[in-house]
């Protein structure tokens, strides 16, 4: 019995390593002769192809949007065709927001502003005083304030001259 049981084994590492071999082989030729044509008759033949609930449904799930997408567009089956713009949008940034620049990005590609109403109202003197990098609103990048100003009086900063 215990020269069978070894035999065994072998057999058993010997046919899944064979089964293994198969499925590497058949992924192959997938991915090198059948995928290629079989892309190719797709594409021809989604030539036609109009925006439906079910392309809008298949790209969204390919987005793999996470429970906020559902608690700010809802069920999908409801959504007007003309919002689905709008819930592509927000599942791209979706996808995009696990980082603040990402979101910054898609929103700023899109021409959507992310500032809040308390931004949108504040003079522009304060908004660029908040600003990241001084030079921003200078052509120089040098980090000293303008020295001068082509009139020498600047009416903002001191009082007004009769």
């Amino acid at each position: 019995m215990r020269e069978i049981r070894p035999a065994i084994v072998d057999i058993d590492r010997y046919l899944e390593e064979a089964a293994r071999a198969h499925q590497q082989h058949e992924a192959d030729r997938w991915r090198h002769e059948l995928r290629p044509r079989a892309i190719r008759t797709f594409a021809g033949r989604a030539a036609t192809l109009t925006w439906s609930r079910a392309l809008l449904k298949l790209v969204v799930e390919e987005l793999y949007p996470d429970d906020l997408f559902t608690e700010l567009v809802g069920n999908l089956d409801r959504v007007p065709a003309r919002q689905w713009p709008r819930v592509l949008a927000i599942a791209v940034a979706l996808r995009r927001s696990w980082r603040r620049d990402g979101l910054a990005r898609v929103a700023r590609r899109l021409h959507v502003s992310l500032a809040t109403r308390k931004e949108r109202t504040a003079p522009r003197h304060q908004s660029a005083s908040r600003r990241s990098r001084p030079s921003q609103t200078r052509f120089s990048g040098s980090p000293r304030p303008c020295q001068g100003s082509p009139l020498r009086f600047d009416p903002a900063k001191r009082g007004s001259r009769p």
